[in-house]
């Protein structure tokens, strides 16, 4: 059975919870989806290395994501074993994410079982459904759905997607490639699907320090999500790494 909207969303969302909560917690310091600005979640997608993990990690990173079963050329991706080994260095706190091409639901359980990940991040077009026999599969896995944000169909996309998966991952595609593509969409479009969901949206496709602020004042995503935008030589640069988590978090 598919889990609905209404049960995914958190008691806090309740105006009747919220405020018994508050009038109990010295300082109202309790997290808001309000808030979701100033509290911006960075994942860096296309970890390749220990090198690419500790750039990460120095950026103040809140996930990296592993490319691995892919279905086109790209030179961050790496084996489900190469992931587990950079895993094990990864500090606390830091979720792994599996970002993968496949589409078999037995593919990615064995992805997942394989790369010791926490977070599987599909890409490619999977019947909805179908998340729920990996959920039954690997109850501890947190499952992102991507949704690229190609024109206004996407918003329905979201939607049909929304019970199945704990998050969506707004992104951009090609002909050739499901992303890392380097080109932002329409934020109009990727702004109504974050005001109209009732779970976590992160933002990704053609995100750079440059831009990153911009985004997010646009969009108000729960996370933002950055692969080509950190690189400079074809390799994740630190100095970029950096700048990014600053202006994202920055950013309000």
């Amino acid at each position: 059975m598919p889990v609905t909207a209404e049960d995914r969303t958190p008691q806090w969302h309740d105006p009747n919870i919220r405020v018994g909560l508050l009038a109990a917690i010295p300082g109202n310091t309790l997290f808001s989806p309000d808030d979701r600005v100033d509290l911006m979640r960075i994942k860096f997608c296309g970890t390749a290395s220990l090198a690419d993990m500790r750039c990460a990690v120095a950026a103040g990173c809140d996930a990296v994501g592993f490319i691995m079963g892919v279905t086109h050329p790209t030179s961050d991706a790496v084996t489900p074993a190469e992931a587990a080994r950079m895993i094990r260095r990864l500090p606390p706190f830091i979720e792994p994410v599996a970002v993968t091409h496949l589409q078999e639901t037995e593919d990615l359980i064995r992805l997942v079982k394989e790369s010791h990940c926490t977070t599987l991040q599909v890409q490619d077009t999977v019947e909805p459904a179908e998340l729920d026999d990996v959920r039954d599969a690997l109850p501890y896995v947190t499952i992102i759905k991507a949704v690229h944000v190609m024109d206004r169909s996407a918003i329905a996309t979201a939607k049909r997607y929304e019970p199945y998966a704990d998050a969506l991952i707004l992104d951009t595609r090609t002909a050739e490639r499901l992303g890392g593509t380097g080109i932002p969409h329409d934020w109009n479009i990727s702004a109504e699907i974050v005001a109209r969901s009732e779970i976590p949206v992160i933002l990704a496709g053609g995100l750079t320090p440059e831009n990153v602020a911009e985004a997010i004042r646009k969009v108000h995503p729960y996370a933002v999500d950055v692969h080509t935008g950190v690189k400079k030589d074809d390799a994740r640069n630190p100095e970029r790494t950096l700048t990014f988590a600053r202006e994202a978090r920055g950013a309000g």
